[in-house]
């Protein structure tokens, strides 16, 4: 993978946030498209991890909010971040099969469930040929999905990436039948990344020098405070566990012959 450059800025072009409980997911499973937005194909997400249906529809809702005129998406790539998707799928499965043996596991469990699964939903679903990669998996989802699209915003022939968070905000606690609690809630971030520097929202992120000592630690932001500056037009930043630092900052228009500044500024 090639590396994130120093100081890499990117244009955020549009962003939305999906919140929705298990017995919510249920429903968007099935849920129209946002007016003008192509529509999935039929059942397209009945098999789908929660995490899969969450994120994909924040895709779905940032298509719908993206400023006109909205160019073709179809040589998009998508890179999808998730945190510990799969696992609800997968402990039903485990206590299925011991109870009733192999012919009780689902044929969908490792498509469905993969790292990749994510990504490949919302490519395949929208018809986008750019490429797609599941990234994260685990509680350092986030900035390795803000690296990833950093470091990929150079690749030929693709305009832009859709960038997919998902997390359960609290991670459920599964029944004895794997079950998890139907008001266990899942949230889904989806950002329309574009590699020019010139948009009103922008990610910028400095990359330390190659002799600054090596950091080690939790990343200090969250997807949940990456939701709410998104959605409430506020700054954000946050340091990555390897040291760097990335900026979630508005540009604003001055009078004529003044430079632009940053400052705060809600949706693009």
């Amino acid at each position: 993978m090639p590396h994130a450059r120093h100081d890499s800025v990117c244009s955020v072009a549009s962003h939305a946030t999906v919140t929705a409980t298990l017995a919510e997911i249920a429903s968007l499973r099935e849920a129209p498209s946002p007016a003008g937005v192509p529509p999935l194909p039929l059942r397209f997400l009945r098999n789908a991890d929660e995490q899969t249906v969450v994120g994909v529809r924040a895709v779905l809702e940032a298509m719908a909010r993206y400023p006109e005129p909205r160019p073709s998406f179809e040589a998009f790539g998508v890179i999808a971040s998730s945190c510990l998707a799969g696992r609800i799928a997968s402990a039903r499965t485990l206590v299925q099969m011991a109870v009733g043996g192999t012919v009780h596991v689902s044929p969908h469990i490792v498509p469905q469930c993969s790292l990749h699964a994510m990504a490949s939903a919302a490519s395949v679903a929208l018809l986008m040929h750019g490429p797609n990669i599941g990234v994260g998996g685990g509680p350092e989802a986030l900035d390795e999905g803000l690296l990833t699209v950093m470091s990929l915003l150079d690749e030929p022939g693709v305009p832009g990436y859709w960038l997919i968070f998902s997390e359960w905000v609290e991670e459920p606690a599964l029944d004895e039948r794997g079950e998890a609690p139907l008001k266990s809630t899942c949230r889904g971030v989806a950002l329309a990344i574009t590699p020019d520097a010139a948009g009103p929202l922008q990610l910028v992120m400095r990359v330390p020098s190659a002799d600054a000592p090596h950091a080690n630690r939790q990343g200090t932001g969250s997807l949940a405070s990456l939701a709410a500056a998104l959605e409430g037009g506020t700054e954000w930043s946050t340091t990555c566990h390897w040291g760097a630092e990335v900026k979630l900052q508005r540009q604003v228009a001055q009078p004529a012959g003044r430079p632009l500044t940053a400052g705060t500024g809600g949706n693009a």
